[in-house]
């Protein structure tokens, strides 16, 4: 039987999580990450979970594709929310938005005791930062992963960790290659939100808290 293949983005979460006992795959939707972790030996156990239940159909056919069917505890639950959650040791949370990743884990708190968290947020993701410094949880590594001309960032947290707030000193610190192209792109994108903001004719909103992200990203931009 074949492997399965995972995207670039995918691929950098499922390497993040590192071999655990039993992981879960949050969201998981067609299954893939699921059935490449047991594939490559990296979980012992693993669950799979989604909130609907078209994507849960979707990975269990692709498990029952690649013989792995019997090997998966498919849940069909909002986030974390089934029973034995807690045995976990590895969480993965890729494809959602940073937001919806807060509201999960808030609902989780047991995760806080030492479950590595690997997240990958397609929004918010300063905000999800922050939230996790602020609740408990540290930043211990970071990757960027290239799809076309878009840039992922994948984080792995975990609770009580020293580690940076936010995601570029993660990156920095773990000398990820695509770190330049990654700054460039989101500094282009703070400042047009900026110009975007200052340009509107409806009520101005205060942009203190991009102008903050914006010197911060560049100060990392200018540092050999």
């Amino acid at each position: 039987m074949d492997k399965v293949k995972l995207t670039p983005r995918l691929l950098a979460a499922a390497r993040l999580a590192g071999e655990s006992r039993f992981a879960v795959d949050v969201g998981t939707d067609h299954g893939r990450l699921a059935v490449w972790l047991l594939q490559n030996e990296m979980a012992a156990r693993i669950a799979a979970t989604d909130i609907r239940k078209g994507p849960l159909s979707s990975a269990v056919a692709t498990a029952e594709e690649y013989g792995l069917a019997e090997r998966i505890r498919f849940e069909l639950c909002d986030g974390l929310d089934f029973p034995g959650a807690e045995a976990a040791d590895a969480v993965i949370n890729a494809g959602m938005g940073g937001e919806t990743i807060e509201g999960i884990l808030s609902s989780a708190p047991w995760t806080l005791g030492g479950a590595r968290l690997v997240l990958q947020p397609q929004s918010k993701l300063d905000e999800l930062c922050v939230w996790l410094h602020i609740t408990g949880y540290g930043l211990e590594v970071a990757a960027l992963a290239a799809e076309g001309e878009r840039l992922y960032v994948v984080l792995a947290a975990r609770g009580g960790a020293e580690g940076p707030i936010f995601a570029e000193d993660a990156l920095r610190a773990s000398g990820d290659p695509l770190l330049p192209r990654w700054l460039d792109a989101r500094i282009a994108s703070v400042q047009r939100a900026i110009d975007g903001i200052e340009s509107s004719q409806k009520k101005r909103r205060d942009t203190f808290e991009l102008r903050q992200t914006l010197k911060r990203l560049l100060a990392l931009r200018k540092e050999p």
